[in-house]
């Protein structure tokens, strides 16, 4: 947005500026000047642009075609059973290393020459072989060359004609083969991929070959190496005693089982022991008697417990009756001392029976206790001796993992060599293509050309505009200005704001002086193109104070108006603006500004520095010289006095021809109802030649910022 107020200086507001040395950046090619650049060589330029879309269009007959076919080949990166499916990297990095090692593949020497010898393209002169008299004649420098430089020239020139590429995240590969025909194209394409197939297919079975040799041949030492491994074992073995199986030694079988007898035999001794210290207790006792035979069910002491137990109380009953001398009684009583020997006698004999089971428990016991520390003896020296065999039994089974492993990956090899390259397809055969890829169609090589040669006359029309050819920029800048200057109308689209003084004013200001301006935010279209011209009319002055009319009788204030609104927006493009107010007649400029003149001091200055850094110059108030005061103040700044400035514009410019002369161009500024052709003819021809642009003001609004403006006129003529 352009902001009037945020570019101001600080400056006293009746202070004379000091010429400034600083370089003020300007911008070396605007669209202005490029338009008027256009316009003045229009003919030459539009002459190149024809001749460059002819020579597009004769390019499109001239140049040969090329047609481009593609064939599509899948690969599977899990690639032969047995080769690669073990080894293949299982991440998805893996995989696009092994499609890309494909691709390259593709393109090798070996892919390559099968292409040409199938395809017979040592004999096609596209790809190398030479189809003139000459050519047959004296062959390659000066001699026919071999049939392996044409093989190998053939390869080069296929492979500037091959392109091989994948697709993002697939594993498929595009063969993209360009040539002279449509039908080669394809022939060549399904060619490749074919030959790659076949490449392939035998490098699978070549690398199966060799590893199954290799195999074979390293499963004989590894046998050797198995078998002396195994005779060491069972030669240790045989040395120190180990026989059984490797899991169950006899000696420790036998340890196992002897300690199993021990542990039975102790159990045994500790039974026959205690029944038979239960016998000797019985003896003394009836309750352990009666004990002993229940326990060990003896049933012939159990009847002559009860014959016992019965004559003692039939002893009893008969005491009790007939008294102890009757005979009876004493029969009874020899019976009952008859039972109770034969009591202890078979109580004796079932004491002896168990004294001898005892005894022979004992004795087990003790031989299997004696059988058992020589085992233990035998087993310290096995475990010291195992040490040695379980490192030999380690080999052994080292050799023998080994051994199986190279026994089946030999036979996994030798049945792949019978599989061919299933892992890889053709998806997309080629097939001759429809249009050719190369050039491109005539409407578009027609069009590119006219595009191109319209750059290209615009950059010779600039070299021929610098001083190249004798051509004489300025003139043909002044002669384009005078056929054809820009036209721009101020319409109601344009908006304008009037405001009044400020209570805190102490410096001039233009916007406060109830002229009508163009606020920042506001539409500035139509008020920019005129500022864009006069811009690239400043970049051609070359550094030299481009002075510029604005001329015409338009109604009220116009004229003025519009001047102040040009000088600050020249200003917000960063060039140093100068407004000078040359209308003798009725001054203007001077009537418009003079309460802010009466405001801010002296009025025999006619210099004065707006708080919006535009330079006014109002030869009306200075009364030391009225006369030639205009042409003075232009040639000062001319001359960098009292300022260096880039541009000033004049409000109006008066009769006086001296004046004509010192103008660079004219803008004839037209009221609404004016006629163009009446107020151009009206200006006097010195400044005919001189317009450079018109500005008419096609808007509604009065423009009357000042309704005693016609008396302060005549006032100030009288004065």
């Amino acid at each position: 947005m352009l902001d009037y107020e945020s570019g101001s200086k600080s400056l006293a507001e009746r202070e004379r500026p000091a010429v400034s040395d600083a370089p003020r950046p300007r911008s070396s090619v605007t669209p202005g000047r490029v338009i008027a650049l256009a316009l003045r060589n229009k003919l030459f330029i539009l002459a190149v642009a024809l001749a460059c879309a002819a020579g597009g269009y004769a390019l499109t007959k001239l140049l040969t075609p090329r047609y481009v076919a593609a064939a599509q080949i899948y690969l599977d990166p899990r690639g032969l059973p047995g080769l690669e499916g073990d080894n293949q990297g299982q991440d998805s990095t893996g995989f696009i290393n092994f499609v890309e090692t494909q691709t390259r593949i593709l393109t090798s020497q070996v892919v390559l020459e099968r292409v040409v010898e199938a395809e017979k393209l040592t004999e096609d002169p596209e790809f190398g072989a030479s189809s003139s008299f000459f050519g047959k004649l004296f062959g390659r420098f000066g001699r026919t060359p071999t049939p392996e430089e044409n093989v190998a020239g053939a390869v080069r020139a296929l492979g500037t004609k091959i392109i091989v590429r994948r697709p993002e995240r697939t594993f498929i590969i595009d063969i993209a083969a360009t040539s002279d025909n449509p039908q080669k194209s394809a022939r060549i394409a399904n060619a490749v991929a074919q030959a790659y197939i076949d490449v392939r297919a035998a490098m699978h079975s070549d690398a199966a070959h060799q590893a199954a040799t290799s195999f074979t041949g390293r499963l004989d030492g590894l046998r050797e190496r198995l078998l002396v491994a195994e005779k060491a074992v069972e030669a240790y073995k045989a040395e120190n005693g180990f026989v059984g199986t490797r899991d169950s030694y006899i000696g420790e079988q036998r340890l196992k089982e002897l300690n199993q007898q021990l542990t039975f035999a102790r159990t045994r001794l500790e039974d026959t022991r205690s029944r038979f210290e239960q016998a000797q207790r019985a003896a003394h006792s009836d309750t352990e008697l009666a004990a002993i035979a229940a326990n060990m069910n003896l049933m012939t002491l159990n009847a002559l417990r009860g014959q016992q137990a019965e004559a003692a109380q039939k002893l009893a009953d008969l005491s009790a009756e007939l008294g102890p001398q009757h005979p009876v009684v004493k029969n009874a009583t020899a019976r009952l001392a008859e039972t109770r020997r034969l009591v202890s006698t078979e109580l004796a004999r079932v004491a002896a029976s168990l004294r001898k089971d005892y005894e022979r428990a004992r004795g087990t016991e003790e031989a299997l206790n004696r059988e058992m520390q020589k085992l233990e003896g035998k087993a310290v020296v096995s475990a010291q001796a195992s040490v040695k065999l379980r490192d030999l039994e380690r080999e052994v089974e080292v050799s023998r993992t080994i051994y199986e492993s190279f026994l089946t990956r030999s036979r996994q090899t030798g049945e792949a060599r019978q599989l061919d390259a299933a892992s890889t397809h053709i998806i997309t055969m080629a097939t001759p293509p429809i249009a050719r890829s190369f050039p491109p169609g005539a409407g578009l090589m027609t069009s590119a050309g006219f595009v191109g040669g319209l750059t290209l006359g615009l950059g010779l029309a600039f070299l021929r505009e610098r001083g190249f050819g004798g051509f004489d920029p300025e003139e043909g800048r002044r002669r384009d200005m005078e056929a054809a200057p820009l036209r721009v109308a101020v319409t109601d689209a344009t908006k304008f704001t009037v405001r009044g003084p400020s209570a805190a004013q102490d410096k001039l200001e233009l916007t406060r002086l109830g002229i009508p301006f163009v606020r920042p935010f506001a539409d500035r279209r139509e008020l920019e193109a005129v500022v864009s011209r006069l811009c690239a009319l400043v970049e051609e002055s070359a550094g030299r104070p481009l002075v510029v009319g604005l001329v015409g009788d338009a109604p009220g204030s116009i004229r003025t108006v519009m001047a102040v609104n040009i000088a600050l927006a020249l200003r917000l493009q960063n060039l140093e603006v100068a407004l000078v107010d040359a209308d003798r007649d009725n001054a203007a400029l001077t009537v418009l500004i003079e309460d802010g003149l009466e405001a801010f001091g002296d009025a025999d200055d006619p210099f004065v520095r707006t708080d919006d850094s535009v330079l006014l110059a109002l030869p009306a108030i200075d009364r030391r010289s009225r006369a030639g005061a205009v042409e003075r103040i232009v040639d000062g700044f001319r001359n960098g006095r009292p300022a260096a400035v880039d541009i000033v514009l004049c409000d109006g410019v008066g009769l006086d021809e001296t004046m004509f002369e010192r103008l660079d161009w004219v803008a004839p500024v037209l009221g609404r109802d004016q006629d163009e052709e009446a107020a151009i003819a009206e200006l006097p021809e010195p400044l005919r030649a001189k317009i450079a642009l018109i500005l008419r003001v096609d808007h509604s609004d009065p423009w009357l910022p000042r309704r005693d403006f016609r008396r302060r006129s005549e006032a100030r003529k009288t004065a």
